[in-house]
C-alpha cells in the first residue's frame, strides 16, 4: 500500500474526495443461485466446479472447440 504525497496535515489522505453524509458508493447485489444436486467429487475435479449451474463453456481462442474436450 503506497502512502499518499498530498500536502495533507489531516489523519487522512485528501487526495480522494471522502464520501459526503448520506453517499452511496455501490450497491452490490447477488443473485439467488438455484439449488441443484452437487456434481461427484471426481467430476466437479474435472469440471472445476462442483455447482452444475456454474459449470459455464470455456473455449480456445477463436471460438471453435470447448477447452474441455
Amino acid at each position: 500500500m503506497s502512502e499518499c504525497t498530498c500536502a495533507s496535515e489531516k489523519h487522512h489522505c485528501d487526495c480522494a474526495p471522502a464520501p459526503g453524509p448520506g453517499l452511496q458508493l455501490a450497491i452490490a447485489t447477488v443473485p439467488m443461485q438455484p439449488w441443484m444436486t452437487p456434481y461427484e467429487p471426481a467430476k466437479a475435479l474435472k469440471q472445476g466446479t462442483i455447482f452444475p449451474c456454474l459449470d459455464l463453456p470455456f473455449f480456445i481462442t477463436g471460438g471453435g472447440s470447448d477447452a474441455r474436450a
